[in-house]
């Protein structure tokens, strides 16, 4: 598919820079047991969604994907867009974008473990919670709307999120894709979108995982030539404020959040952004060897094959309590890092990144960000890419890890 999107960005008739896109954060909402246990349960149902698409060998995914070749013009060039992002709980980073003519606006979620972009529709019941409290498209006021005759479904969260496909004008930070289809959401069961920050959610995965087989924003923001490369990259800010929550960088590298070089490891299977990761050790102990991992901004824990899970949780010395494990809050500093052997780099987790600490009240406890959803291979969520800038190259089918500056 790149093959052919190379002529139209020659063709195009204005030099695409980087794009800078803005992370928020909402401040007010509270990181507590709940909401995590609620992260895990979408977790869970976002990875058991795609099962007519992956055939499992020895717990590998194994994808059916087209060739999209690797011959697109790498420019090293400075021209980029950012677009900075807000971050909600250490959970939830996400940025605004626009729909239709005038633009109508919302926050997403940027999620590279899912690849469909959809919102709230203003013909939803009245009595679905998670729409009131969010920003609701109205196609009826967009000039530029065009039906598409289909409905959709997408299964996310602890539900089935249902409505119509449409197609306009899509926005991100000036960038105006024509014509790109999108899910207008009537209804989102369970309670994974209530009380949350986000409308909805923009998929930056490969088409291969799109619902109803839908062409994603990023495959477009290049085809029509609004990016130089089809390149993005993730900041995520820790503990950022509701104003810098960190930046996404579409079109080529940020070199200014980078300090040293890039490291790349090739995509193993395309649909997820998953690859090979040489070993994982803690303090001398081999966690898994030879494993395959996904990078998914959608999700701020660490999922784990199995075994690994079991591994680590007792060697933190980690105790099982009502489904969830937790550690003396006393003893999280003197824990040893657990390292991550990606294309013979190394890259380190501490331990005041893989335990979270919870405070309800006059009570603190520390709980391990390590949880088990049925994959065999690891699932890297924000806990683990908010220590790295994290490209995503779609051209060379491959994942990249800098530390930051």
């Amino acid at each position: 598919m790149f093959k052919w999107l190379v002529l139209l960005t020659i063709l195009a008739l204005v030099s695409a820079e980087i794009q800078r896109i803005k992370i928020h954060k909402n401040q007010d909402h509270k990181n507590t047991r709940q909401t995590r246990k609620q992260a895990i349960q979408a977790l869970k149902h976002k990875y058991h969604k795609t099962e007519d698409i992956i055939i499992y060998d020895d717990g590998v995914p194994i994808y059916v994907q087209p060739d999209y070749g690797y011959d697109y013009p790498s420019q090293n060039t400075d021209d980029y867009t950012n677009e900075e992002l807000g971050n909600s709980m250490n959970m939830y980073y996400y940025g605004e974008i626009s729909i239709g003519t005038p633009p109508q606006y919302f926050n997403v979620v940027f999620d590279t473990g899912s690849a469909n972009l959809w919102i709230p529709s203003a013909q939803c019941l009245a009595t679905d919670v998670a729409c009131q409290q969010h920003n609701q498209y109205n196609a009826s006021a967009s000039s530029t709307f065009v039906s598409s005759g289909q409905n959709f479904s997408i299964q996310y969260g602890t539900g089935s999120v249902t409505g119509y496909l449409a197609i306009d004008t899509v926005t991100i930070d000036g960038l105006a894709i024509a014509n790109q289809t999108f899910g207008e959401a009537v209804s989102q069961p369970g309670d994974s979108f209530t009380d949350v920050v986000f409308d909805g959610i923009l998929g930056m995965g490969y088409q291969q995982i799109a619902e109803d087989n839908v062409v994603p924003p990023f495959y477009n923001l290049y085809a029509q030539g609004l990016i130089d490369e089809p390149v993005f990259g993730f900041y995520l800010a820790r503990n950022g404020t509701a104003e810098e929550g960190g930046q996404l960088a579409l079109g080529g590298t940020d070199q200014s959040l980078i300090d040293g070089e890039m490291t790349y490891t090739p995509v193993t299977q395309e649909g997820y952004w998953q690859f090979s990761v040489n070993n994982i050790t803690w303090n001398g102990t081999v966690v898994s060897d030879g494993c395959q991992a996904i990078a998914d901004t959608g999700t701020s824990l660490i999922a784990c094959p199995p075994a690994a899970y079991t591994q680590m949780n007792t060697l933190i010395g980690a105790v099982l309590i009502q489904g969830d494990y937790y550690v003396p809050c006393s003893t999280v500093d003197s824990l040893p890092v657990l390292t991550f052997n990606i294309g013979g780099t190394n890259f380190d987790l501490p331990p005041s990144v893989y335990i979270q600490t919870y405070t309800e009240g006059n009570y603190t406890s520390c709980m391990s960000t390590f949880t088990y959803i049925g994959t065999d291979f690891w699932i890297l969520g924000d806990v683990f890419l908010g220590q790295y800038y994290t490209e995503f190259d779609f051209g060379q089918n491959r994942v990249g890890f800098a530390n930051l500056a």
